[in-house]
């Protein structure tokens, strides 16, 4: 595929920690502590690189240790960091979760405002040059409202499409102030509940297609963990389903931003909707394998023969 994926928002370091027990409250227990390069923009900017598109990056990291060592990792992968801020007035944003020893994933807790907070409008307009390139613009909701709206306002002006995600419930509520159209929104279950339900009871994804608020979406993205992904046609009210492949998890952070690399990876190489989150699907099963918050593993061919298991088994 020709063309360039620009991506912006979240970067930062992951710290895993992974117990060597089932219940993990209150109490310290003995387990794994892991440490990877993390950030959604940054991890589907390595997936996407790794499956050999061409990918930039866009986002701050402090100028310490944290920073070189996510700089060295994403550089190895073949993303072009160029346009990140690297600056000494902040430190690297920190992204610390804690999973038990079933892999159930507990909670987290981030430390990115400040460097997302230099992620301005402002650093997004200094570089529309390099944005106008792009054959998709892929955002996070680590940046805030005004930076969204500048992003997606710029790739509607000239005609990008443009992939959305949530990131987290906590900063769904920034979607909701997006006025342009957005291609592609991809949420979690937390996500999905707290930003088209009342944050405790889910709607089924069939209504949103007939609910005005969703009407800026082409597409809204479901990743719902160990039951698969779904994909709404909004305008269409059609909805493609996909199963997830069974397997162990080694640790499960990691493993949306892999689905959505998958799904853009097969959508920029003219692939359908429902191939896309087939694609999807698969390179998420690669992040469930490893430690690091990107496989590396992955790669296209090792991508395709996946898909080609995962489809032959569907079928």
């Amino acid at each position: 595929m020709k063309g360039i994926v620009s991506i912006i928002g979240g970067i930062n370091i992951d710290i895993k920690g992974i117990a060597d027990s089932e219940s993990i409250e209150s109490d310290s227990h003995p387990g794994i502590i892991h440490f990877s390069s993390g950030g959604v923009a940054r991890n589907i900017a390595e997936n996407l690189s790794l499956l050999g598109l061409n990918v930039k990056l866009f986002g701050c990291i402090g100028d310490d240790e944290f920073g070189r060592l996510i700089l060295k990792r994403t550089d190895s992968a073949g993303v072009n960091s160029e346009g990140v801020i690297k600056t000494s007035a902040v430190s690297t944003s920190v992204y610390l979760a804690v999973s038990n020893i079933s892999k159930n994933f507990h909670y987290a807790v981030n430390d990115t405002q400040r460097t997302s907070d230099l992620v301005t409008a402002d650093y997004i307009r200094s570089n529309s040059k390099t944005l106008k390139e792009s054959n998709m613009i892929v955002l996070d909701t680590n940046l805030n409202a005004e930076a969204l709206n500048e992003a997606v306002s710029f790739a509607n002006e000239n005609g990008i499409p443009v992939f959305v995600d949530v990131v987290s419930a906590e900063k769904s509520a920034r979607v909701k102030e997006i006025d342009g159209h957005v291609d592609f929104l991809s949420v979690n279950k937390a996500e999905f509940r707290k930003l088209f339900g009342d944050g405790t009871v889910t709607p089924d994804i069939s209504e949103l297609a007939k609910r005005e608020d969703c009407k800026k979406y082409k597409v809204i993205i479901l990743k719902k963990d160990k039951d698969g992904a779904d994909a709404l046609e909004v305008a269409a009210g059609r909805i493609h389903r996909f199963k997830p492949i069974r397997t162990g998890a080694v640790e499960v952070n990691g493993a949306g931003d892999a689905f959505n690399a998958g799904f853009i990876f097969s959508i920029l190489n003219d692939g359908s909707f429902n191939t896309a989150g087939k694609f999807g699907i698969c390179a998420s099963y690669f992040a469930l394998q490893s430690l690091n918050s990107v496989s590396e593993k992955l790669t296209k061919e090792s991508l395709m023969e996946v898909y080609n298991l995962y489809s032959h088994n569907e079928s």
